[in-house]
């Protein structure tokens, strides 16, 4: 039979406990209870598959909301681009860069909500951090699809007759190492056959050698190194740079071929986000240059050809956006602005690539204020439309 304890029982408990806590009474030694698990109220914990990403976009005559929708875009791909980090890992990412910059491109289609924590113009430049939710399941999918596209690939067998290129580290640096798998991976869609050796003693007739036994008719001594910048001040990103360099020799002999060098620098949220973005950057960028020295179209060592770049344009800010994409590309020495007049703008490039590399190069890695469309190359010179790019329209879900 039950034992009822009366309620005066209870209530009388209760005041006892309530004078003593009035006198200064010690504590009661029982076990507290257990804290709610419950964020506190005002801080809100992130959504699934929420990062939080940081974009910036220069102000061009004055418009402030152009540049915002810019700078939204840029924050979006850097919310993918988290994304990306997240769920791969850096061999995977170097070796899919350009399928990363093709969903990079469409980011938001795959941030179907944001939030926007901070915005505001200051010195020309507009800045917005948002909270964007990533839609991590079609992410996956197209990962998915990567992965099945690399296995049938790898099956393939290169394309016979093609030049051959065995690529082995010039130091042993941190950064070459790390570098010369994305070096592969831009070659690839080139008519160079490219495979990553060991070198032994890192010399150049070590290299020669080595490539003469993977029956590779040529070598490359590369040789890559990183360099954080820091932090940006008032804008939350980080600046890293790289450089790299290749020696190219003929095998077995180790007769030169010539030396190239490229450069790159990029700004991220994170410092080994930037690492990865930075040498994917400049695989690219080096290998131009070395399809250029490699196929029988390209530029011997040290000579210089001169092209054209002919661009219909009607925006002065697109002339300008232009020329600076010429420019950064790894295998120009130098590019000036000719002529100017009736819808045409026509630079000279002075570069060691043949026109169809450097078309290439510009339509992957064009600044990001303009597009180019209608590339076509004839002899030495490249025709092309630029224009400003156009603000997308507001997405579906996306805050004002």
């Amino acid at each position: 039979m039950k034992r009822s304890v009366p309620i005066s029982t209870w209530m009388l408990a209760g005041l006892a406990l309530a004078a003593g806590a009035a006198r200064g009474a010690p504590p009661s030694t029982s076990p507290p209870a257990s804290p709610s698990a419950s964020p506190p109220s005002g801080t809100p914990a992130l959504a699934p598959g929420a990062r939080v990403a940081t974009g910036q976009a220069p102000v061009v005559g004055g418009n402030a909301a152009g540049a915002r929708e810019r700078a939204l875009d840029e924050a979006m791909r850097q919310a993918v681009d988290l994304a990306l980090g997240d769920m791969t890992d850096a061999p995977t990412r170097a070796a899919q860069a350009k399928a990363i910059k093709g969903i990079e491109a469409k980011a938001r289609s795959l941030v179907p909500r944001y939030r926007t924590q901070e915005e505001g113009e200051a010195n020309g430049v507009y800045s917005v951090r948002i909270e964007a939710e990533v839609d991590e399941v079609a992410l996956r999918r197209k990962i998915d699809r990567w992965t099945a596209v690399s296995v049938s690939a790898s099956a393939a067998p290169p394309p016979p007759g093609t030049p051959g290129l065995l690529i082995v580290p010039g130091d042993r640096l941190e950064g070459t190492t790390a570098f010369l798998a994305s070096l592969v991976t831009a070659l690839s869609p080139s008519k160079v056959r490219a495979r990553v050796g060991d070198a032994g003693d890192l010399t150049v007739a070590a290299a020669a050698q080595a490539a003469a036994r993977a029956a590779l008719g040529n070598a490359a001594l590369v040789s890559a190194s990183l360099t954080d910048e820091g932090a940006l001040r008032g804008t939350g990103r980080v600046a890293t740079s790289c450089r790299a360099t290749a020696r190219l020799l003929a095998a077995p002999s180790g007769a030169p071929l010539g030396e190239r060098t490229a450069t790159a620098r990029v700004f991220t949220d994170r410092a080994d986000t930037g690492h990865t973005s930075c040498l994917v950057r400049l695989a690219h960028a080096l290998g131009d240059q070395v399809v250029a020295t490699l196929s029988p179209s390209g530029v011997g060592s040290g000579d210089l050809r001169v092209l054209t770049v002919d661009a219909d344009v009607v925006e002065p800010q697109a002339i300008s956006a232009l020329l600076k994409s010429v420019r950064s590309v790894g295998a120009v020495s130098a590019a000036e602005l000719q002529r100017v007049g009736a819808g045409h703008a026509e630079i000279r490039v002075r570069t060691r690539t043949a026109a169809g590399p450097l078309a290439a190069a510009l339509s992957r890695d064009a600044d990001a204020l303009i597009t180019l469309s209608d590339v076509q190359i004839s002899a030495d010179a490249i025709h092309l439309r630029a224009r400003l790019r156009s603000p997308p329209s507001p997405q579906p879900g996306s805050n004002p």
